[in-house]
């Protein structure tokens, strides 16, 4: 059982106010915690139950942290932000990533809301080489417990990510992702890109759209109103970065 104090801690970082305020955020998941580890991160505490321990004990013996504890299953679920808890919840300090750098593309994410599709988008992102990510004021925190867990320790491959208005990529050349656009292929003279996601409800806003240089769609060959913002910006990505 842990302390009281610290159920507190990990109960209140459900939230962002409490995050921001503690300047820590909840990492859970094999995966996520795996990165962490291997990416030295300084953890306040990692709890885990009993069961996941004796399922995992190549992660649990990597574990450097002096404050570790075994807890119950119904500990665990009452702490977890997930309604189906990995077996393992760490609490770390949120990452320090630096200052933007306006030397490298990026992607622009307008009021993107939905936590699974934020994190696809993180861990899509990196894949692509891409490691910075801009978010419009609206745009679900990215240290949302359901956001870190599904980008699967992608977080910690990132150079930066945070809030800007997309006022401040003026030496950029705004490329919006609009299933209308006519142009399919990124012009290859254009040196340094920031790729637009809009919302998952209504697309890129309207004041957004004003800053856009240009538009890039994806060809439709099938049936489909559309598709998944994650899976979209994989594609253009891979049109983009060859």
């Amino acid at each position: 059982m842990i302390s009281a104090n610290s159920d507190k801690l990990v109960r209140s970082l459900h939230q962002k106010k409490y995050r921001i305020k503690n300047n820590k955020f909840i990492l859970e998941g094999i995966r996520t915690i795996d990165c962490a580890i291997n990416n030295a991160t300084s953890f306040s505490f990692i709890i885990y139950t009993k069961r996941f321990s004796n399922q995992n004990p190549e992660l649990i013996s990597k574990i450097n942290c002096k404050s570790t504890e075994i807890v119950s299953e119904m500990e665990m679920g009452k702490l977890s932000p997930s309604k189906s808890p990995s077996g393992i919840l760490a609490i770390a300090n949120m990452i320090d990533y630096g200052q933007f750098n306006n030397d490298s593309n990026v992607v622009f994410l307008d009021e993107i809301s939905d936590p699974g599709n934020m994190g696809t988008i993180i861990r899509t992102a990196v894949w692509f080489g891409i490691y910075q990510i801009v978010l419009s004021p609206g745009c679900i925190d990215p240290y949302n417990p359901k956001v870190v867990r599904s980008a699967m320790g992608s977080h910690f491959s990132l150079g930066w990510i945070g809030e800007k208005e997309i006022s401040s990529l003026n030496n950029y050349v705004l490329i919006g992702a609009d299933q209308n656009s006519k142009n399919k292929q990124l012009d290859k003279l254009i040196d340094k890109w920031a790729l637009v996601m809009g919302s998952e409800s209504h697309g890129i806003s309207k004041n957004t759209r004003l800053y856009l240089d240009q538009t890039i769609g994806i060809t439709k060959i099938g049936a489909g109103e559309s598709l998944n913002i994650g899976v979209a910006m994989g594609i253009l990505l891979h049109k983009m970065t060859k």
